[in-house]
């Protein structure tokens, strides 16, 4: 029994001698690096793209509203010269509308409202600075240059690209278009100006419920003795 018991003991205090020296399974390799993703080749050349610009003054007006959706689909930087010249001087009405209307959904995409925390009325307006067009103001400009075309349709274009675009820094001139002489203009007009009224009224709302916020995080800090956490 002596002799068992003895045998138990050695196998036990063996058994932790050998986990306690035993070699250690290696870590696990570390993780690959990430892959480098480089960027991809352009579709065509810049002397292609050339190409492509010379098809937006093709005779066939097909052709160049569709040489105008592959500039501005590759991001070419002169994409927008293009499109400020179809939208003023182009032979053919519907195209002038549909560059106009890319315009507005452009300038829609690259504006940037931010509240001024000295003026609350007065937001920030400001261009995607990781974007290839830095031009939301020449977009601006343009169309309210074409809400004073000869042509009533264009007009109305300019003034619903203008809505879309949201910016209502140009409201001002909006009202120039209520003494139109074209009622559809002038109805687009009012449109117009109720969408970006409607905007600003939204920005103004938001700061006023971000002031609130501010003002009752303040009472509880002071309550509490704590300082404020923005």
């Amino acid at each position: 029994m002596r002799y068992l018991l003895m045998t138990a003991v050695l196998c036990v205090a063996g058994y932790f001698a050998w986990s306690q020296f035993k070699p250690k399974a290696p870590p696990p390799p570390p993780p690959p690096p990430p892959a480098i993703l480089t960027e991809p080749a352009p579709l065509i050349s810049p002397d292609e793209v050339a190409k492509v610009v010379k098809s937006a003054s093709d005779q066939n007006a097909e052709v160049r509203w569709q040489a105008i959706v592959f500039l501005d689909k590759m991001k070419v930087p002169a994409a927008f010269d293009v499109m400020f010249e179809k939208m003023r001087k182009d032979p053919e009405i519907e195209l002038r509308i549909k560059v106009i209307t890319l315009l507005g959904q452009r300038g829609a995409q690259k504006v940037t409202v931010t509240t001024n925390s000295s003026d609350p009325l007065s937001p920030v307006y400001s261009a995607d600075p990781t974007s290839r067009e830095k031009r939301v103001g020449d977009i601006a400009q343009h169309l309210v240059a074409g809400a004073r075309d000869s042509i009533p349709e264009i007009r109305i274009a300019a003034l619903q690209a203008l809505e879309v675009m949201g910016d209502y820094s140009v409201a001002s001139a909006v009202t120039d278009s209520l003494k139109d002489p074209d009622e559809k203009v002038r109805l687009q007009a009012l449109r117009t100006l109720n969408t970006l009224q409607d905007k600003k009224a939204a920005l103004i709302e938001a700061e006023r419920k971000r002031q609130e916020e501010l003002r009752r995080k303040a009472e509880e800090a002071a309550k509490s003795g704590l300082p404020l956490q923005n």
